[in-house]
């Protein structure tokens, strides 16, 4: 664990997390004026996040069935596998924040 929060209780450490997540997804549907945001992925099982990102905003959070949620996660990783094992860019420093585009991942 960093020094800086030796101090701090995992369970406050998460909740600070949760709540840094939630604001600035939200600010980016207040931003941006969205109406309907459409949630998949295996963030969209974390119910306090959600209801954290409920709070901040005014967009419709729409989640789908489990089954898409799950089908869309998997089908996303087996496509950046492919991806890596063609060497072929899977990270977008445009979305992720990383300072350039890149090919991410072990193959094992």
């Amino acid at each position: 664990m960093f020094p800086l929060f030796k101090n701090i209780e995992p369970i406050d450490l998460l909740a600070t997390f949760t709540e840094h997540i939630s604001h600035q997804i939200s600010k980016v549907f207040n931003e941006y004026q969205l109406n309907n945001v459409l949630f998949t992925g295996g963030g969209t099982y974390n119910q306090y996040l959600i209801e954290k990102i409920k709070a901040k905003t005014n967009a419709e959070i729409i989640i789908p069935e489990k089954e898409i949620i799950d089908y869309k996660e998997a089908l996303i990783f087996a496509f950046m596998g492919i991806l890596r094992m063609n060497n072929k860019i899977n990270v977008l420093a445009s979305a992720t924040g990383s300072s350039y585009d890149h090919s991410s991942g072990i193959i094992a």
